[in-house]
């Protein structure tokens, strides 16, 4: 395998950098067995170009000659694989957030090739969409969602100051839970879920009192106390901001069920979790299914709409309707470093509404079915799609050409000029083409032409006909 670089510029200065391979397999060195139709596997690893360490999460696509796309994403080392791919001249693609979109043919012979080493340059980001970090609020709620819930008007949202302030004078985090009445009036429900750091840790008083009164002498008392929860057991230090939730209210999805649907919740966040810490790498593990009778598990990910990357660390906002005519439920999930988001414990057959957000960016909502094979890709517009213009004329008389074919080589963009020649391509993304233009009695052109974000480049052809012709339209 020989592997050549070269550095090209794109539009607007971009420094693009393209890897080309050219992948031989000698008459010698052909297996006996092996013949031209049979297909080999192509594999090999992404790796960071200056740092040499592997790209997990890349998109890596694989072209043959009649236009048929194949995909996978890199596993952990980097390391990717496409089984049974036959001979010819492919083209491969590979795309990662963070780093400059690579796209090279790729010559395969009758044996199989040796591993690919292929290496991205890393990128920019210009748009910083992944705002882990607000100014002034501590990161890790940050992540929690606690303040994009509160912007979107969810519940009561008690912050890190106003809990430090308040809970002060209280030794069991018990108490401090049932005196959020003043700030906060509970539901009529005689005892409502506690919940801190997405872990469920008892129940507290609801029927807006501090705790349960009773003033018949008579009211049957159980023989022994109660068994003691977490909630009874940690102190009121331990807590550094709340959520509370009516009844009927958007609740986040982990504290949903049919008590908290009916009474509300309170949600508590960990002093540790408000500690302005440094902001930690991101990280967002998805849910894992109970397996309960009648509930199914939605997935997907979520990626660019023009570019097809797959986005890290994006909002999925997910509303559905438990029972009919009921109001919905909505709340909001993360993708994690593969883009890859999952609902768990849905109730089958549920119609469920999808919406993507990546930073400042929003896709459009989708409804689906809650099924055990619902699989759903979101799309976000975060890349500006680049265009294609141009006309084409004949070499002879100058006049423009109608009819004439074209194509983006080894990708699915196309078109045809109109009566004064001219065509336009859009919705391209960012990267390296090859446009050609065809035309019946016309010898065929192909151009190269680099492609910046929201780019619009302007291209001429002048075909040469076939022997002596002044036609100003393609024949068949």
């Amino acid at each position: 395998m020989r592997v050549a670089r070269e550095q090209r510029r794109g539009v607007g200065g971009a420094s693009v950098l393209a890897l080309v391979f050219a992948v031989a397999v000698s008459h010698g060195l052909r297996p006996p067995e092996a013949s031209a139709q049979e297909g080999v596997e192509v594999a090999g690893t992404v790796v960071d170009d200056q740092t040499g360490e592997p790209i997990e999460g890349a998109t890596v696509r694989l072209v043959d000659p009649s236009g048929q796309v194949r995909e996978t994403i890199t596993r952990p080392d980097g390391a990717f694989a496409f089984a049974q791919v036959a001979p010819g001249v492919h083209t491969l693609g590979v795309q990662r957030l963070g780093y400059e979109v690579l796209s090279a043919p790729l010559e395969i012979g009758p044996g199989a090739p040796p591993p690919l080493d292929v290496r991205l340059q890393p990128r920019a980001i210009p748009l910083a969409p992944i705002e882990v970090d607000v100014e002034g609020h501590p990161p890790r709620l940050v992540e929690s969602g606690f303040y994009d819930r509160r912007e979107e008007g969810w519940g009561t949202f008690l912050e890190p100051e106003w809990v430090e302030a308040n809970k002060v004078g209280f030794v069991r985090l018990n108490d401090f839970m049932s005196s959020l009445q003043f700030r906060a009036p509970l539901s009529g429900c005689p005892r409502v879920q506690v919940w801190l750091d997405r872990r469920l840790i008892g129940r507290t008083a609801g029927r807006r009192t501090s705790r349960p009164i009773s003033t018949n002498l008579g009211t049957y008392r159980l023989p022994g106390p109660p068994p003691a929860t977490l909630l009874e057991e940690l102190s009121a230090h331990d807590v550094g901001a709340v959520e509370v939730y009516q009844p009927g209210t958007k609740i986040p999805l982990f504290a949903w069920n049919d008590e908290t649907r009916d009474c509300g919740v309170i949600i508590a966040w960990s002093n540790w979790m408000t500690a302005t810490a440094e902001i930690p790498q991101l990280e967002v593990k998805l849910c894992q299914s109970a397996g309960r009778p009648g509930e199914v598990t939605l997935e997907g990910f979520v990626e660019d709409q023009v570019t097809k990357v797959r986005l890290p660390a994006a909002h999925v906002v997910v509303s559905f309707a438990t029972y009919l005519n009921s109001d919905p439920v909505a709340t909001v999930t993360r993708t994690d470093s593969l883009g890859r988001y999952r609902l768990c414990d849905l109730p089958a057959g549920t119609e469920v509404e999808l919406a993507a957000a990546y930073g400042p960016h929003r896709g459009d909502a989708s409804m689906v079915e809650a099924t055990s094979a619902t699989d759903v890709r979101l799309s976000v517009p975060v890349t500006s799609p680049a265009s294609i213009t141009g006309v084409v004329t004949n070499a002879v008389t100058g006049r423009p050409l109608e009819a004439v074919r074209i194509t983006v080589v080894d990708a699915d963009f196309r078109a045809a000029t109109n009566l004064s020649g001219a065509f336009s391509l859009e919705g391209l993304p960012p990267g390296s083409y090859r446009i050609r233009a065809l035309c019946g009695g016309f010898e065929t052109s192909v151009q190269s032409v680099e492609l910046g974000e929201g780019a619009q480049v302007r291209v001429t052809f002048s075909l040469q006909a076939r022997g002596v012709s002044r036609r100003a339209r393609c024949t068949a």
